[in-house]
């Protein structure tokens, strides 16, 4: 049974959900140390030059993710972030192919009070697993009560939810010892960006999942 762990990013791009769509089982992490530079709180969706930061208002603290609370009286240009980060998202991709089939689905999780950022997140994961019709069991590190650290809590949890074989992003192999891997099988990810139509002129990769949703109305295979 493979078994693959993520962070619970905001609007991830097509590389993590190529990762659930190769495993059994879906490890959420997060329980993991809060980052601010990387893809937790923010992500990239295409514009006609280019891309641009969706980035959500939060506390920024140096604790687990799952902690982390939203700044909800944060406003953009005189309006709660959570409705301009919609408007954004509908005023780049209005003239997209799907857009419409979609949008009702993602206005409700914006219109929503979520008190904290795994919470929100979480539930555009979902939205999105739904929508390029994933199937996938999911656990949450946080509740399988583990304190080892990195390759062995790696180890732990891949025993933990039943599994044989962890799925690494290729990053894997730069930071896990590889020897302690003994009756757990690795593999490492092999994930090509595809390359599909966009609604505006060239093509940007690893922009949020919902560029490709919004274009194509699926997950773009290969």
């Amino acid at each position: 049974m493979i078994v693959a762990i993520h962070q619970p990013n905001h609007l991830p791009y097509l590389g993590f959900f190529d990762k659930i769509l190769k495993s059994d089982i879906f490890v959420i992490h997060d329980d993991a140390q809060f980052n601010d530079s990387d893809f937790q709180r923010r992500n990239r969706i295409r514009v006609y030059d280019g891309w641009k930061w969706i980035t959500v208002p939060v506390e920024r603290k140096e604790i687990p993710i799952n902690q982390i609370m939203i700044k909800n009286d944060v406003n953009i240009r005189e309006r709660p972030w959570n409705t301009a980060h919609f408007e954004i998202i509908q005023g780049w991709y209005k003239n997209a192919p799907y857009f419409d089939t979609y949008k009702d689905d993602l206005r409700k999780i914006y219109e929503s009070r979520y008190d904290k950022l795994a919470d929100l997140n979480m539930e555009i994961i979902q939205f999105l697993i739904n929508a390029f019709d994933l199937e996938i069991k999911i656990a949450f590190s946080s509740d399988l009560n583990l304190a080892s650290k990195r390759t062995e809590r790696i180890i732990e949890t891949v025993r933990a939810v039943g599994g044989d074989t962890y799925l690494s992003g290729p990053a894997g192999k730069d930071y896990m010892d590889l020897s302690l891997f003994t009756d757990i099988e690795l593999q490492f990810q092999d994930f090509k960006h595809p390359e599909y139509p966009q609604c505006y002129d060239g093509f940007v990769p690893n922009m949020s999942a919902i560029d490709a949703l919004f274009n194509v109305g699926e997950f773009p295979l290969e």
